[in-house]
């Protein structure tokens, strides 16, 4: 049975379409779904809280601290500079409270404390270096040296304990010898801002200041 050519070209394109869908059908790829982030879980956030609040925590206390620091130092330097002295209870050295206030010689200097009478005591002197580096304050940094009088004093200020007010750096009692070891020259100084004694004499005109100590008790 012979079938009419329209009849076969209509079957055929019956099934070239129908093949055509299944094979679209069968090779199409599922969608990937879009990968999401993880959230922190319950146990990582208040870790990253609690980090937070201990370094405000840390940060008040430390400002807390300063401040209790400054008011402490505040009102011994105002109990020293209303007694006129203080008395080290580390070394047992008695201190004026103040230094002559105006550069001198070390021979000056020397006279100055001579004649001092201060707290009903006759008997001041010159410290040694050992005695000036016993005042200083360890717990502040060492600043740079600074270019002006008024900065350098308070500069100067915050390196020394027990609330003593220094216009600037003090003569001490130390000499050097000659090679027969005998005193000659003017004696060293005490560098308050760099924490140190200092023999560099002809660099500051050979002119300090006087601060006088006694040994309490005596």
């Amino acid at each position: 049975m012979k079938w009419p050519a329209k009849v076969v070209l209509f079957l055929l394109s019956i099934v070239a379409t129908t093949s055509g869908a299944q094979s679209s059908t069968g090779s199409s790829t599922p969608a990937v779904a879009p990968q999401v982030q993880p959230a922190l879980s319950p146990e990582q956030l208040p870790a990253t809280q609690q980090q937070d609040a201990a370094s405000r925590e840390k940060a008040e206390a430390d400002k807390a601290r300063r401040q209790a620091q400054a008011q402490e130092e505040a009102r011994l330097a105002q109990e020293t500079q209303a007694r006129g002295y203080w008395v080290d209870p580390s070394t047992g050295l008695m201190w004026a409270a103040k230094d002559n206030g105006k550069d001198v010689t070390w021979r000056q200097a020397m006279k100055y404390c001579h004649d001092l009478r201060l707290a009903g005591h006759s008997d001041w002197r010159l410290a040694t270096l050992d005695e000036l580096g016993s005042l200083v304050d360890k717990s502040t940094p060492t600043p740079e040296r600074a270019g002006n009088i008024e900065t350098f004093s308070i500069n100067l200020g915050r390196h020394v304990r027990g609330g003593l007010s220094l216009a600037g750096d003090p003569w001490s009692s130390n000499r050097d010898k000659d090679r027969f070891g005998h005193p000659h020259w003017d004696g060293a100084f005490f560098d308050f801002v760099y924490s140190k004694p200092s023999w560099d004499l002809q660099s500051f005109r050979n002119t300090k200041y006087a601060l006088c100590v006694r040994r309490s008790g005596e």
